[in-house]
């Protein structure tokens, strides 16, 4: 796999993959192509991998921000298409990362040859998000309540907030990658031939079993759902687990 433009960020491995697999991660909100290279790292031996990079963050940061899911997709897809190759596709999407990955896996011929994996997100049909936008009566920071919505996720992210001028670079992109995701919305008739794994974090605040069931709605394949330790970001707090997972899905071929 190579580096597309500025969409597509290859990770480094240390020698020829044992497989023909392909792994493409998709962050989540706020979330940069570095944020899943440890878990890439887990996978190095089996397959080639990389990230896609969303744009007004990292190197693109003087890019506008993304404020359609639908959008965003369609030009990842053609990114994605640019360095797809014969074997089959792995696509890893965390949070917003899932709706986005689920969106580029339908723009994507040969979906027999791709597998999905949803993490931390319930099916499209079922997403329901917090109301983030500011409020007309002044009583509440804007700041402040988004703010207070992401150290209840936990993760790495929420350190960032402790640090004012990182709070105010930071906070920018959140919000702008919160809106977009809340206003997405699949379209009619858009399940996909490719299998769906979903994972979730048994106390993810995010997500319930149901929601995450009803992503059978969106795949013509049988969907298999694993539930891990921990909350919102439990791809980072158990990152063997998930990667344990995605290895066994590397190795049984995308029709298992």
């Amino acid at each position: 796999m190579m580096d597309a433009g500025p969409w597509i960020r290859r990770y480094p491995l240390p020698g020829p993959p044992a497989t023909s697999w392909q792994v493409l991660f998709f962050p989540h909100s706020g979330g940069s192509a570095d944020s899943y290279e440890p878990l890439a790292a887990r996978l190095a031996d089996l397959a080639s991998t990389a990230g896609v990079r969303y744009p007004g963050r990292a190197e693109r940061g003087r890019e506008p921000l993304f404020t359609d899911v639908h959008v965003l997709a369609a030009r990842a897809a053609e990114a994605a298409a640019a360095v797809r190759e014969v074997g089959p596709l792995l696509l890893f999407g965390h949070s917003l990362g899932a709706a986005v990955a689920y969106e580029v896996a339908r723009r994507l011929p040969d979906q027999r040859r791709i597998v999905l994996v949803a993490s931390g997100h319930p099916a499209p049909s079922r997403l329901e998000l917090p109301d983030l936008a500011p409020r007309d009566d002044g009583t509440h920071d804007p700041d402040e309540r988004l703010a207070s919505f992401i150290r209840s996720l936990g993760g790495s992210d929420a350190v960032l907030l402790d640090h004012p001028l990182l709070r105010r670079m930071f906070l920018p992109v959140l919000r702008g990658d919160l809106r977009a995701h809340s206003r997405y919305r699949p379209g009619a008739g858009s399940a996909v031939d490719c299998r769906i794994v979903a994972l979730m974090g048994e106390a993810d605040p995010l997500t319930d079993l149901p929601r995450v069931r009803a992503w059978q709605r969106h795949t013509r394949s049988p969907l298999r759902v694993h539930t891990l330790p921990g909350g919102h970001f439990f791809t980072h707090t158990h990152t063997a687990e998930v990667a344990e997972i995605l290895r066994h899905l590397l190795t049984t071929g995308p029709e298992t």
